[in-house]
């Protein structure tokens, strides 16, 4: 099941698709740290798909909201501000990480 799963019909009209990557969330939700996800992006904001032990997880990010993005060692980092603080994308099955960061940090004026 592919977590790249955005189409025009969820995008205002004046956005339009940009990079996504999808892999493996490192994100500790009680006692599990993995979970497949995926980050797509348009010109206006980036959504976050998270698969949760079969329950469906979506959420929206203004790019502002965004610290940074980057990769280290083939793992995609987001920094998010104090609450999320870093989140890891390790085993990257679709997309590129380095284009997606640049791009991510183009958005969110870094």
């Amino acid at each position: 099941m592919s977590l790249i799963n955005l189409t025009e019909a969820d995008l205002y009209p004046t956005e339009k698709f940009g990079p996504s990557v999808e892999g493996t969330v490192l994100y500790k939700v009680r006692d599990q740290a993995h979970f497949p996800g995926a980050y797509m992006t348009t010109n206006e904001r980036m959504f976050m798909n998270v698969d949760m032990n079969g329950e469906a997880y979506t959420r929206v990010f203004a790019y502002p909201d965004i610290v940074q993005s980057y990769v280290e060692d083939n793992v995609l980092f987001i920094e998010f501000p104090e609450g999320m603080g870093k989140i890891a994308m390790v085993d990257i099955t679709s997309g590129d990480a380095e284009s997606f960061a640049q791009f991510v940090n183009e958005k969110s004026g870094k």
